[in-house]
Formats: C-alpha cells, structure tokens, sequence
C-alpha cells in the first residue's frame, strides 16, 4: 500500500499530465512526457508491467528514461534484476493539519495568471531546480479548479515559486517550490512555505504532503512534517 504521501504525488503527476495532453496508462504503468523529454519526464505507477519490453523501448528513447518506484514495491527488485540503477531517493512527507494552526500570507506572493505570468514562474523553477522547464507544460493547469501557482516578488523582481495541488482525498500538497539562487537566504522560501499552508487550510485539507531531498527534509521537519515513504528513482 502507497503511503499518501506517494500516492499524492502519482496523483498530481498524472493530474499534470492529463491537463497538458501528456499522459498515458498501458503496459501496467503510467507516463508523463512534456516536450524534448524535460520536466515533467517519468515512469511511474508500476503495476507488473513487461519490464523486458519497457527496457527496450525506453532505450530506443521513446519513452522517459527516469522509473519512479515507492521504497518496498517489490518491483523496484524487479528493475534492479534487468538492469536499471537506482539513481535517487527522495522523502514523502506529510504534515497533520490542526484547527489551532494559522500560517501568514505575503502579499508579495501572487497567484499565476495567465499564460505570460506562466513564462515568468517556468523561469524562476528552471533557475531554481537547475532544469528545464517549459511554459507549455504548465499552459493546462491554468484555470484549473484544483491547482494554484503562486510566484513571490522581491522588491521589483519575481523569484520564488510553488504548486499547491488538492487530490482526490480533500489532502493538498506542495510542488516545485523553489527560489532564484541569488535570493536564497531571504526567507522567501519560508514565506512561500507558509503562503501554501494557509491556503491548505482554506482547502479545508487535514493533511499536506510533499516529497523532498536529503537537503529539504530537514527544513520541513522544523515545520512539523513526518516522514512519510520514500520515493526511488531508476534507470537504464
């Protein structure tokens, strides 16, 4: 069984996908390919697929080359027996939302738009996450009723980032937060942290989940998150 935290994240991704035309299910698995393979590119959902089969086609390269599997699926044994590598592990986490809690707003914090404001927050994530990301993969989520993009201004600047998502079970969650690198420091990420959370509680959510490096975790475990599963990610 998934932990929520997990299952959140599958969710959200196949949420993404679905809102940009660019997901699939067949073969037992799940996909999300954004243009020229750049975020978001993954494998994920693993149900017995053919994994001989999905070896090959991903190295034709037509598929993504990056297998999310949850630490204790037994299929992440199966990838290692045909050759896959694990290259990372991230930790899902999740925070117990309390009617005593409050979190501030900014008002330097904005809510994404229109397509333009889209530009400008795939710049802010590409710098801060050290990748591409391109507008036309985020196009669908506006006007979606269960995502928010928000960027943050610094003086005349906007420079930091997040994606608060409400799943199927009434949870939120929180995605590519990230800051400008000539900006860290600042208290922008924390500002951007807490907008989130009050807007999870305005979705009447109980819990938030979020999955996060080695780097991150440790921040959110000042904010009162729990581990809560781990993510690995596989290779050919």
């Amino acid at each position: 069984m998934k932990s929520k935290a997990i299952a959140h994240q599958f969710e959200f991704w196949e949420y993404l996908g679905e809102a940009g035309n660019f997901f699939r299910r067949d073969g037992g698995y799940s996909t999300i390919s954004a243009e020229d393979f750049t975020w978001p590119c993954r494998i994920f959902d693993l149900s017995r697929p053919n994994v001989k089969l999905l070896k090959q086609t991903i190295q034709l390269k037509g598929m993504p080359h990056s297998v999310a599997v949850e630490d204790g699926d037994e299929m992440g044994k199966v990838l290692e027996n045909n050759g896959f590598q694990m290259r990372s592990v991230v930790d899902g986490m999740t925070l117990l939302l309390k009617p005593s809690m409050s979190f501030s707003t900014s008002r330097s914090i904005n809510r994404v738009s229109n397509r333009e404001e889209i530009k400008v927050f795939a710049n802010i994530a590409s710098e801060a996450f050290g990748y591409t990301i391109y507008p036309s993969s985020l196009f669908g989520l506006l006007g979606a009723n269960r995502v928010q993009l928000f960027m943050g201004r610094y003086k005349d600047d906007y420079v930091s980032c997040g994606i608060l998502f409400l799943d199927s079970n009434k949870d939120s969650g929180f995605h590519m937060i990230g800051l400008k690198k000539d900006y860290r420091g600042l208290g922008l990420g924390k500002a951007m942290t807490s907008h989130l959370l009050h807007h999870a509680i305005k979705n009447e959510s109980e819990q938030v989940h979020l999955v996060a490096s080695k780097f991150g975790s440790p921040i959110y475990n000042k904010l009162g998150f729990l581990g809560n599963g781990f993510l690995k990610s596989y290779q050919i």
